[in-house]
């Protein structure tokens, strides 16, 4: 049996209830340690297992609840907080106006 790299990520609170949602799963899982402080969980699942398999496994109100993302490496759950952590040039505009309001706000009423 050969064994494919799954990474799960989601919501703080989320890797109790998806892991013994797997345990008390049929499939082929390994659970595993990705060495740092990351929320992730690192899982070795059969080559065969298919990800929809594994979301049932979980079950849908979970991947909901916790807004899982699922990953094969960490360089995808990299891309995806780097690609998440960018403001669109709208947001910087927005945030620069609400900004220059607070300082003008603040200098109306230093008195």
């Amino acid at each position: 049996m050969s064994w494919n790299t799954l990474y799960i990520a989601g919501r703080p609170g989320f890797k109790e209830e998806v892991l013994e949602s797997l345990e008390n799963s049929n499939l082929s899982i390994l659970p595993g340690s990705t060495g740092n402080e990351l929320d992730l969980i690192l899982l070795w699942v059969d080559d065969h297992l298919l990800l929809r398999e594994v979301k049932k496994a979980i079950g849908s109100k979970v991947v909901f609840k916790y807004r899982l993302n699922f990953f094969s490496t960490l360089e995808e759950h990299q891309q995806m907080l780097e690609k998440n952590s960018l403001l669109s040039p709208r947001e910087e505009a927005m945030i620069r106006e609400m900004n220059n309001w607070q300082q003008t706000k603040d200098y109306l009423h230093s008195a």
